[in-house]
């Protein structure tokens, strides 16, 4: 028996088939849309803890921070003795040498932060370094389960889903940043300045660390001159000569000079150009300048005596180190009154206002002499009264006011080799033009008046060496997830 289809027969067919087709196109497209929102919303969901996960390796770095910044803003306390407070604070050290490490938790998220504490051969001085990783643990709901993940910063690809690492560099942020600062007016009479700078860690801009006296090629142009104030006309220069910058806070008209003034580089000031220098003035300087804390430690009394050093007697004599009060007697019996033969704090606790030809301080022609002072007081040397530093090097001596000193005072005509960090305190220097190494070094104050002749030459090497702020990063960098 021949069974037959009838013609509606196959063209029902037909359209069942074309029907299936269609609906197989509808249903992979409706898979392939889901699909994509699914992976969408998942990527959505990781990138929001992604973003998270950098909050978290921020607060790594703000904790590595503030273990090495424990002492920032005790101006004259040493930066790096904050490695002797790491275990206290709950760093672990068993890495390695120089290598500090915590894990915390902050909910269910943490973070682990290493601080390497490497020294600069080039800038003979540690510059610590940190690394921050961040772990957030984070789940998507799909809909057959609930699948945990895991994002990660700064692990290697292999290990979690996520990785990430954020680098730190630091470096110190110098108090002495310019050759002369100030909070406020600086009144510089006459033509009474000249400045400019040197290196003491550059043979090629010094002489074996001193001033290159008559060596005018082996000087440099940043000797700035600069104050914070936004008072109008909060600089007159007067008619000095200034090898660099002149810069003040915002204002209008804040900077003043004569018709004989000259402010540039070496080639303008040293030809004879009057004026400023285009690129050589600024009203955009805004530096902070702490005040000075007193270190918290015991300061002892020194026994006045007859101390005879290489046949010289003085009437104090610190031959080991230590943090000294001192009160100068109202005549003291010796040509030389003080010697300092190693590395000592000195308080004052009385005003220090010296007129007399001795040399009150004298410190010992050595690398390992250093001597800071800390006074409350005001503080002035006048006639030949002057603090003998025969090293030549400014950052072996260093004079601290706190916020009580309100006036420093220099008006002898002996050179001063050294730096003058006293953010509450009027300075006025008189006197100098004997010596064309008036004022080596660098100096801080609210305010600065200057009468007579000053030749002023800016270490730019106290910007590495010497005292600080504090730490801050120079370089932040990032490591793509994987």
């Amino acid at each position: 028996m021949k069974i037959r289809i009838s013609p509606r027969a196959a063209q029902q067919a037909s359209i069942l088939m074309v029907s299936l087709l269609v609906a197989a196109i509808i249903g992979a497209t409706l898979a392939s849309y889901l699909v994509m929102t699914q992976n969408q919303n998942v990527s959505i969901f990781r990138s929001q803890v992604w973003n998270s996960s950098m909050a978290v390796t921020e607060a790594g770095v703000e904790d590595a921070m503030q273990l090495i910044n424990r002492f920032a803003g005790s101006v004259g306390d040493d930066l790096t003795t904050w490695t002797n407070y790491s275990s206290g604070d709950g760093w672990d050290t068993s890495a390695g040498s120089g290598i500090y490490h915590v894990k915390r938790h902050i909910g269910d998220a943490s973070y682990d932060v290493w601080v390497t504490n490497t020294y600069n051969t080039s800038l003979h001085l540690y510059t610590p370094d940190i690394s921050a990783i961040a772990n957030l643990p984070w789940t998507f709901q799909y809909a057959s389960a609930s699948q945990p993940m895991f994002a990660q910063a700064g692990l290697p690809a292999s290990a979690f889903p996520l990785a990430r690492r954020v680098a730190v560099q630091t470096k110190k942020d110098p108090l002495f940043v310019v050759a002369m600062a100030a909070t406020g007016t600086i009144d510089i009479k006459g033509n009474n300045l000249d400045t400019d700078s040197f290196d003491s860690g550059d043979p090629n801009y010094s002489n074996n660390g001193l001033y290159p006296v008559g060596q005018i090629s082996k000087t440099k142009a940043n000797g700035d001159i600069c104050t914070d104030s936004t008072l109008t006309d909060t600089l007159n220069i007067g008619n000095a000569n200034i090898k660099g910058s002149v810069k003040t806070g915002p204002g209008i008209n804040t900077i003043e000079i004569g018709a004989n003034g000259s402010v540039g580089d070496r080639a303008w000031v040293e030809g004879g150009n009057l004026g400023i220098q285009t690129g050589h003035s600024a009203t955009d300087f805004n530096v902070l300048f702490p005040d000075v804390v007193l270190p918290d430690t015991t300061w002892l009394t020194p026994v006045s005596g007859n101390y005879n050093v290489d046949g010289t007697n003085y009437q104090y004599a610190f031959l080991q180190p230590g943090n000294w009060d001192y009160n100068l007697p109202a005549n003291p019996p010796f040509k030389d009154n003080v010697y300092v033969g190693t590395n000592v704090n000195l308080r004052l606790k009385i005003n220090f206002d010296i007129n007399t030809s001795k040399i009150i301080f004298r410190l010992a022609n050595s690398t390992n002499t250093f001597l800071q002072i800390f006074t409350d007081h005001n503080f002035s040397l006048s006639g030949q009264a002057n603090i003998d530093n025969p090293s030549g090097h400014a950052q072996q001596f260093y004079l601290y006011g706190l916020p009580t000193c309100t006036s420093i005072t220099l008006g002898g005509n002996g050179a001063f080799y050294g730096g003058i960090y006293a953010p509450e305190a009027a300075f006025n220097l008189s006197g100098g033009g004997s010596d064309a190494l008036d004022f080596i070094g660098s100096s801080v104050t609210k305010t600065v008046v200057l009468n007579g002749h000053y030749n002023f030459h800016y270490d730019e090497n106290l910007r590495s060496i010497d005292p600080s702020r504090g730490l801050h990063p120079t370089t932040w960098q990032g490591v793509s997830a994987n």
